[in-house]
């Protein structure tokens, strides 16, 4: 069978089409106008979803038969195709090219084994999806866009990434010379800045990813920026950037940009800030290292050995996510306290007295939960989640609706009171009119989480694998009235280990499947009582040998 049947047959009978990004070339129900070859740019096919819209099912890049399987079927297309970026196909009239079918044997040898090799591929959509070209485009004014995306290349190159850079010189290129671009490079920056709007209409045509650069003090825009909207329409991903002033302790009211631009992601840095770009650097070469820390009572002191074992070995995080204590811990990362402040921070709000000891008459809970409610604020004050220096995420569990509730935004302390309110020991937090309680109950471990908002490797660390309760722990210590007189009830009765055990015991049955691109920490905390709130040394040395023992698997996420 001659290797060129395809190249023949194109090279005597195609014509040449353009596509512009966003615009579709077939939808479903279509009856096949030509059998195209992608010569340029990517087109994106979508499957129809019961719930309306579609689901990314495969991305074609230059060299892909398009309509061939169609031919050979029932000569309509079953998917919608769309192009991701302005695209150039070569396409044979669909009569045309059914006589070829039926005329060369070799002809039709070869669109069936592209139509086969596409049945066979096994690559997710979501790898197909890389994001190469990244559009940098301005939301607010204040901002140098073509001086950060130079300074983010910088950081990316030093990675050992080939990056090029692009303003609004390049706003005539064809898609040949786009692709052409992209062949020779890892990733491409598309840096639109304020007054750029021709180029950033033709950038918003090409990218896989919208960037949006905005800066944090200034004023948010009135009404839903544009040019995000029209590329979540095209299926784009969009991120937004907020450049806060150098030395800024904590960003604030960050949350409006959210309520003006449908970005999936928040990022913040320091204008000028070396170690920032870093983190911007590993997350868009799809190096970044994010982070779930699981609830487990007092065991849950291990994660500050963890991240104390994190801080000597240089491992950096990028993403963080939580539940129960863990989410106070890796808020408290997120905020940006270092070893000493975090050790100070957790000692002084759950080991100096205890977090539980305002009894209450259980009509709710055995507690109030006013001390939780005040050291939350003294730690964490009115911070929104999207004040953050690192993205964070936060689980609670929705009683209303039965599933788990995922905190993104507003405010952190409420989300983290939401977390930590186990139920029959903290009263439920009601919000927007629904009840939520310990993200434990429906997602111990937030792992997937993580996973779905970077390209990198997660960390999962699990505190409530350990050995559970046994019978000894159902006992008053000290017996009777030496229970009270002692102070031990502080730390709660035993119903207390109960629930808390309750909520976690499904941890383990819920550890992800061992995967590349995940790594569990599993420190060895059975000497530690899940109400044991004084045993905070003994728990945290558990976390940092844990880590230790992992210290080659994070000595290589260090870049």
């Amino acid at each position: 069978m001659p290797p060129n049947a395809l190249d023949e047959a194109f090279a005597a009978e195609a014509s040449s089409m353009v596509l512009q990004g966003g615009t579709s070339l077939a939808e479903v129900g279509d009856a096949v106008q030509a059998l195209c070859r992608l010569t340029a740019g990517r087109l994106a096919e979508f499957e129809p979803t019961t719930e309306g819209g579609g689901r990314l099912v495969r991305v074609h890049r230059p060299g892909d038969l398009i309509g061939g399987a169609q031919l050979l079927g029932d000569g309509r297309h079953h998917t919608t195709l769309t192009a991701l970026r302005d695209s150039e196909l070569e396409a044979i009239p669909a009569a045309r090219a059914q006589a070829l079918l039926r005329e060369r044997p070799e002809f039709l040898a070869e669109v069936a084994r592209a139509a086969l090799e596409r049945m066979r591929s096994s690559e997710p959509a979501v790898a197909q999806r890389r994001s190469s070209i990244l559009g940098l485009l301005a939301a607010s004014a204040g901002v140098a866009v073509r001086d950060l995306a130079e300074r983010l290349a910088a950081a990316m190159r030093a990675m050992g990434a080939e990056v090029a850079v692009v303003g609004a010189e390049a706003v005539d290129a064809t898609a040949s010379w786009l692709h052409a671009l992209e062949t020779e490079h890892d990733f491409i920056l598309m840096a639109a800045e304020r007054s750029d709007g021709a180029f950033a209409a033709y950038a918003a045509r090409q990218i896989d990813r919208l960037v949006l650069v905005a800066d944090g003090v200034a004023s948010e825009p009135a009404a839903p920026i544009a040019f995000a909207t029209a590329a979540i329409r095209r299926q784009r991903l969009v991120d937004i950037i907020l450049v806060q002033p150098p030395g800024t302790p904590r960003p604030s009211r960050s949350d409006r940009w959210l309520d003006v631009a449908p970005v999936s992601r928040l990022f913040q840095i320091r204008a000028g800030d070396a170690a920032d770009l870093a983190r911007l650097a590993r997350i868009y070469t799809g190096n970044s290292v994010g982070l779930a820390l699981g609830g487990g009572g007092a065991r849950a002191y291990a994660h500050v050995g963890v991240l104390r074992a994190f801080a000597e070995l240089k491992t950096p995080i990028d993403f963080l996510a939580g539940t129960s204590m863990g989410a106070v811990i890796a808020a408290g990362l997120a905020m940006g306290w270092q070893a000493v402040e975090m050790d100070r921070r957790i000692r002084q709000a759950f080991v100096d007295s205890s977090p539980l000891s305002d009894i209450a008459f259980p009509l709710l809970a055995m507690t109030r939960g006013r001390m939780v409610d005040r050291r939350l604020e003294t730690h964490f004050g009115d911070a929104e989640i999207s004040d953050l220096w690192r993205p964070f995420t936060c689980v609670s569990t929705d009683l209303t609706t039965g599933g788990m509730h995922i905190h993104r935004r507003g405010s952190l302390r409420r989300a983290l009171r939401a977390s930590l309110s186990l139920p029959g020991i903290l009263p439920p937090v009601v919000e927007g009119g629904h009840v939520l309680v310990d993200g434990a109950l429906v997602g111990n471990l937030p792992v997937d989480l993580v996973r779905e908002q970077h390209d990198g490797v997660t960390i999962g660390v699990d505190v409530a694998v350990a050995e559970g309760l046994t019978p000894d722990d159902l006992l008053l210590k000290p017996s009777g009235w030496r229970w009270l007189t002692s102070g031990a009830w502080l730390r709660g009765p035993p119903i207390v280990s109960v629930l808390i055990r309750s909520a976690t015991i499904s941890s383990a049955a819920a550890l992800p499947s061992p995967r590349d691109d995940l790594i569990e920490i599993v420190p060895q905390v059975e000497g530690v009582g899940l109400q044991d709130w004084k045993a905070y040394d003994l728990a945290v040395a558990s976390g940092y040998h844990a880590a230790m023992a992992a210290a080659e698997q994070l000595s290589a996420l260090r870049r």
